[in-house]
């Protein structure tokens, strides 16, 4: 095997193409291949995934936010090697749609997607590959979108082969693994080849014989007592230049880079959850579990053991695991005013509401990177039940009316059509304020309340003028610039509810926003959550109530949250290390809420 071969044997790769797109007219497809549409096609539990495009007919264009589009021909394959968000369409004037509402699967051959149309008429291989690595440098360097030009180069003809072959054949795990890892390191050489001599970086190294071979080196034998000596003598330099050129390229001393892949190795061992600590010591050449502990700790800020555990807790169910574990159940109710509204159930177990929230969709919700691991810890002991409100997601864009009074009423619709007698609640943001106004009026009803980052009264109730000031200022920006895709306002809206978030999760709301909501209710929201006021309901409350709320939360202050649980008879309060006004999934502050969460409900906590 080559240096690319050796590295990219690293990567555990996995794959399979997934669906078979003919389109025809104009059209315009949001792609994020996700755990949830690969699970007929591969078992992947905890994977990040790579994603790809093959061109048999036709042409289109693909796009990634703040990069330009890429034209894509015949024979062309597109390479997404963090499985960025990205569009694909015929013209720059249609109306994006998610794939995942197009995908039909009979069970006989690959998943189709047919769009139909006048005019050139385009066919696509789209598939993925999945990999167990965390944050792999390789993938780390490359573009957030490449392209390996078609033609009648024996190497294109080969990787085109090799994808009708995974497409048409019925082949092993083992050969779709091989196969996907060969015409990766192939597309990955083609752009490596198109590299200009001066480029510096991770994916130079591989350029470089001394470099690369040390770097093959590193990566194969993780578990051996190396020294830059052995690096420069097998690799034929010197120790100095190897020092330098390593250092050059690939940003820190060969010594430096070899400790951190010996780590990323054990840390991939522990998420499998196949050998114990020790074991995993001695495999990656520590001759002491406490050795290994303390480097352990250096690299991740946790001992393994506490490392492996947060993980667990974090994650104790993914979507896939979820979805294949229950069926959930979309059904549409009918309010008091005649608007349609719709709820999902899944799971088992006494129930549990989310109270509906604004921007949320019962179907993309499952890929949101700011909802899905919600859905899959409260599914995880519980029949669980989520609504989308009014005017958001699959319930009635166009209702009589949007009012706090119809949320609640809205809530209480959507309890009764369940056919739940009592259930335990969970509010966020101002569904938090929903549901103390529902368990207030009916205590008999709620069982436990859990609210998160809530505040008692909007902005305009507490009539702050600084906050008044800076408030009008977005609700001005919103009417000039509307939450679109790829607008100033939609990064800002982000960057205000999620500061620590990632590209991944600007880009996936940027590019479903339109799917979500009208910019009209979005606005309309807006102003109903400022003139919110449950300060009366709060001291009615009965339930018994865990009151969760981020410390550096920019829309709901803590002290909001203090008065919140105050203010309500008996109620714990528990101050999160969080700036995120929806804790994420991959941050420290989720693993301790999840183990608050639990134990409140009355779970396990593992």
């Amino acid at each position: 095997m080559d240096v690319l071969g050796d590295i990219l044997a690293s990567l555990n790769l996995t794959g399979g193409v997934v669906i078979d797109a003919e389109l025809g007219g104009d059209w315009c497809l949001a792609s994020q291949f996700t755990p949830r549409e690969c699970a007929p096609y591969l078992t992947i539990t905890d994977s990040n995934l790579i994603a790809y495009h093959y061109v048999r007919e036709g042409h289109f264009f693909a796009e990634v936010a703040g990069l330009p589009p890429i034209e894509a021909k015949k024979g062309d394959i597109l390479l997404m090697p963090r499985n960025d968000l990205h569009l694909l369409y015929s013209g720059p004037s249609s109306p994006p749609l998610n794939t995942s509402e197009l995908i039909q699967n009979d069970g006989k051959g690959p998943a189709k997607i047919r769009v139909a149309g006048p005019g050139t008429q385009t066919s696509l291989y789209c598939g993925f590959l999945g990999t167990v690595a965390e944050q792999h440098p390789l993938l780390d360097a490359l573009p957030p979108i490449l392209k390996l030009a078609g033609g009648e180069s024996a190497r294109s003809e080969w990787v085109q082969s090799g994808l009708r072959l995974l497409n048409e054949e019925e082949q092993s795990p083992q050969s779709v693994s091989r196969l996907s890892e060969l015409f990766l390191a192939e597309t990955i050489r083609a752009y490596l080849e198109e590299l200009p001599e001066e480029q510096r970086g991770w994916l130079s190294a591989l350029r470089d014989p001394a470099v690369a071979r040390a770097l093959t080196i590193i990566h194969s034998r993780y578990a051996e007592d190396l020294d830059v000596e052995t690096l420069a003598r097998e690799a034929g330099v010197s120790r100095t230049i190897l020092g330098e050129k390593f250092s050059e390229m690939v940003g820190e001393s060969p010594m430096r880079y070899a400790a951190r892949w010996r780590m990323r190795i054990a840390a991939n061992l522990l998420r499998e959850g196949k050998e114990n600590t020790a074991n995993i010591a001695y495999s990656v050449g520590f001759n002491s579990e406490a050795a290994f502990n303390r480097a352990f700790k250096r690299e991740y800020g946790e001992p393994p053991a506490t490392w492996r555990r947060l993980k667990e807790i974090a994650s104790p169910l993914n979507p896939v695991d979820v979805r294949a574990r229950f069926q959930e159940r979309i059904t549409h109710c009918t309010a008091a005013d005649g608007a349609r509204l719709a709820y999902a159930e899944i799971g088992e177990g006494f129930p549990l509401v989310k109270v509906p929230n604004w921007v949320t969709h019962l179907e993309h919700d499952w890929d949101s990177p700011v909802y899905g691991h919600w859905i899959s810890e409260c599914a995880r002991n519980n029949r669980f039940i989520r609504a989308d409100m009014r005017g958001f997601g699959l319930s009635d864009w166009t209702p009589p009316q949007m009012s706090f009074e119809t949320f609640v009423s809205d809530l209480e619709t959507v309890i009764n059509d369940a056919g739940i007698d009592q259930c335990d609640l969970l509010g966020i943001s101002h569904g938090a304020a929903i549901a103390v106004a529902y368990a207030a009026r009916n205590p008999e009803r709620v069982r436990k309340l859990v609210l998160v980052n809530s505040v008692p009264e909007g902005w305009k109730v507490r009539a702050d003028p600084e906050e008044i000031a800076w408030r009008n200022s977005l609700l001005a920006l919103n009417q000039q610039e509307h939450a679109r895709r790829r607008s100033v306002l939609g990064e800002m809206f982000i960057t205000l509810y999620f500061p620590s978030a990632g590209r991944d999760l600007i880009e996936w709301h940027n590019a479903k926003v339109q799917l979500l909501a009208s910019d009209e209710n979005i606005q309309k929201m807006l102003e109903i959550g400022s003139h919110l006021d449950v300060r009366r309901e709060l001291e009615q409350v009965s339930a018994e109530t865990l009151v969760c709320h981020s410390q550096q939360d920019g829309q709901a202050l803590i002290r909001d949250g203090r008065r919140v649980a105050r203010a309500i008879r008996g109620a714990r309060f528990v101050e999160l290390e969080s700036a995120n006004h929806v804790l994420l999934g991959d941050e420290p502050a989720w693993p301790i809420f999840v183990a608050e969460f639990r134990r409140f409900l009355g779970h396990r906590s593992e």
